[in-house]
Order: C-alpha cells, then sequence, then structure tokens
C-alpha cells in the first residue's frame, strides 16, 4: 500500500503495470490483496491529484470536480483497505520502476505533450465545438490525466466549466478504463478478480457522477 500511495504520486498506470506483472511472479503468490490494495491506492492518489491541480489552475472550478473525483477516490480507498484486510503479514514487498518525474527529460515530455493537448482543445473549441473536446479528453486519458485536466482547467476559464467537468472526467475514466485492461491482460488470476470488481464499483460511481454534473 506504501509503495502504491507514492507510486500514484507519479503514476498510477507505473503502479498498475508493475504490480499486475509482478502477480504472474511466485514469490508473489499470497500478495494479490496486497497487490490489488497498492494498485487501488494508486488510482485514489491520482484522483486526488487531480483535484490539486485544478485547485492550483482554477479554483473557481474546484467545487463541481470535487464531487466525482472525491467520490471516485474515496471508493477506490475504500476498497483498497478492504482489500488489504485480507492480505498476510508474510508477503514480499513489491517495488515499482518510476522515473525521476522532476528530470528535464520528464518535464520536457509533459511540456510537449500538455502542449499539444492545449492545442488541440484549442483547435477543437474554434472548428468543432460542442462534444469533441470530449473526444479529446478521451483519446488524452488513454495515456496521461494530468496535461488534459489542466488544459481543460485553462479551458474553463473562458469556456463552459460544465464542459470541462466532464472532459476531465471523461478523461480520468478513460485512463480507469486503459489501467482496467492491463490488469485483465497481464494479472494473474487472484489479482484480477478482485480488481475487476472494484475497477467496476469505481467506473460507475463516476459514470453516475459524469451523469449529475
Amino acid at each position: 500500500p506504501l509503495t502504491g500511495i507514492t507510486g500514484g504520486l507519479v503514476s498510477s498506470t507505473a503502479v498498475t503495470l508493475a504490480f499486475s506483472r509482478q502477480s504472474r511472479d511466485p514469490a508473489y503468490a499470497r500478495a494479490a490483496p496486497a497487490l490489488a490494495s497498492g494498485i487501488l491506492l494508486a488510482w485514489a492518489v491520482m484522483f486526488v491529484r487531480v483535484i490539486v491541480e485544478v485547485l492550483v489552475v482554477n479554483r473557481a472550478l474546484l467545487a463541481p470536480v470535487l464531487v466525482p473525483f472525491s467520490t471516485m477516490a474515496t471508493t477506490a480507498a475504500g476498497a483498497a483497505l478492504v482489500l488489504r484486510r485480507r492480505a498476510t503479514s508474510q508477503e514480499p514487498t513489491a517495488g515499482v520502476p518510476l522515473r525521476n518525474p522532476f528530470s528535464l527529460t520528464a518535464a520536457a515530455k509533459f511540456a510537449a505533450f500538455f502542449a499539444l493537448v492545449l492545442l488541440v482543445v484549442k483547435l477543437v473549441q474554434t472548428y468543432a465545438p460542442g462534444h469533441g473536446v470530449y473526444f479529446v479528453a478521451a483519446l488524452a486519458g488513454t495515456t496521461d490525466v494530468d496535461a488534459i485536466t489542466l488544459s481543460m482547467a485553462q479551458y474553463a476559464r473562458s469556456g463552459s466549466a460544465d464542459v470541462a467537468v466532464q472532459a476531465i472526467t471523461i478523461a480520468a475514466l478513460t485512463n480507469t478504463v486503459v489501467k482496467t485492461v492491463m490488469v485483465g491482460a497481464l494479472a494473474d488470476a487472484g489479482l484480477r478478480r478482485p480488481m475487476l470488481a472494484a475497477a467496476a464499483l469505481i467506473l460507475a460511481v463516476g459514470a453516475l457522477s459524469l451523469a449529475l454534473v
């Protein structure tokens, strides 16, 4: 769980990928509940990270974003707690290969992706207003949630706050679906079963929150 929390500050996708692969290692045969707990805590941190980013960039958008993301974060953390209680005390500690998020290379890659997302959002806003932004959000969410979150928080300064919140939520849901597919494809059955159930609950809660925004 501690690895999941700290890893989620950098990349919940990396945590999901690493733990899913580790679940197939015989050394982690009894660690499925702990690994699932770690993954879900990384997801919860990702949802909280979105709230913090919106708070920093556009505080006026915080209230509408808080509802869906605090709900999804609470659901993920609650499922992690339930699974952690099933874990034994003799499980090995799992590591996650993370790169330094403060390195110049990582910063340059994020800046380039962020600039690309801003450009695409602006083009869609100009030439395909309406639901085009949602498609961009879903596409961006397959790889990263931070860039679309920051760009939509800025977009909300002059555009629709409702559209911005819905786009950010769609990106987060898409990202969660992608990570769920990773678990389904890479994890051992002992990890896959509880994770698919927890992911279904998180997605359902997020979709319901999206419908209410």
